[in-house]
């Protein structure tokens, strides 16, 4: 997906939520914004925003000189995923469906999104419960189960941190054992790292790794030999989360995206609504 001319002001509303995170003096903060200004205006556009969603928090990480600006609200957003955990877990073992309630809860996870959503405070509890309210594909629905259920090695690509503790109900009823989870291999906005997987032990759930990269989606061309290998290898590929779409929605093979629509390039890219839960088939072929 290319970058739309409605993208730009995003980039600069992620540009100053990163650049106050990253520090409170004042001439820093201006001097940061400044360079990612200029930057932006020499930026070639024909290309992903992940892309320049890369070079924007790259150059507030280095002007200021803080490597992980997010990590405070990552930190947080595990441990508000990490409360709630136990609760539904409780509650989706008495599901009519378990399945599409922890599609669900994958789903609502997917609103931890601070690259969509600079600047806002994001309640996870009232995401929840609006999620499990809301409109689902349900045929999509079944083919992506009767997908999962076959599939006998599935690439996982995780999204943003606090949203990897909900993915933890989908991962159980799909089985852990034939999936390998991505994270990114460094900080990147509030994207999960393995720093992440560990602090809330996914790693003792399901096979992590990392992608070898630290864009905000999966570029396929700077990923690691073993990340591409297992790409190709892979029965499935399910991926989450709008950057993760960004990136690999030209993509010459199945994959399967979970997101919930934030944004309306990403809606008018998809023909969806923005607040629409997603289904996503991509080259799936019954």
């Amino acid at each position: 997906m290319k970058v739309f001319l409605d993208c730009i002001p995003c980039f600069l509303k992620q540009a100053l939520e990163a650049t106050r995170l990253a520090t409170q003096e004042t001439k820093l903060q201006q001097k940061t914004m400044r360079v990612v200004l200029e930057r932006l205006a020499k930026e070639s556009w024909d290309t992903s925003p992940p892309h320049i969603g890369r070079t924007v928090h790259r150059l507030v990480q280095e002007v200021t000189g803080n490597p992980d600006p997010y990590a405070p609200l990552k930190k947080e957003s595990n441990d508000t995923a990490l409360r709630l955990y136990p609760i539904w877990e409780e509650r989706i073992k008495k599901a009519d469906d378990p399945f599409e309630m922890a599609v669900r809860l994958a789903l609502a996870g997917n609103m931890i999104d601070f690259g969509a959503r600079p600047g806002e405070r994001i309640d996870i509890e009232r995401e929840i419960e609006a999620v499990m309210q809301s409109p689902l594909d349900k045929e999509a629905l079944e083919t992506f189960k009767q997908m999962v259920m076959s599939a006998k090695r599935i690439l996982f690509l995780g999204d943003n941190a606090g949203e990897i503790v909900f993915d933890k109900f989908l991962l159980k009823q799909i089985g852990p054992e034939k999936i390998t989870y991505v994270v990114k291999a460094k900080p990147i906005i509030n994207d999960a790292t393995m720093e992440d997987a560990k602090a809330v032990s996914l790693t003792e759930m399901v096979s992590v790794i990392d992608n070898g990269s630290d864009y905000p989606g999966t570029v396929l061309e700077s990923c690691s030999k073993e990340f591409r290998k297992l790409y190709q290898e892979a029965d499935l590929v399910v991926a989450k989360g709008q950057g993760n779409y960004e990136t690999l929605s030209d993509a010459e093979r199945s994959i399967v995206f979970l997101l919930k629509v934030k944004c309306p390039v990403i809606a008018r890219d998809m023909g969806k609504e923005v607040g629409d839960l997603v289904i996503h088939l991509h080259r799936v072929y019954i």
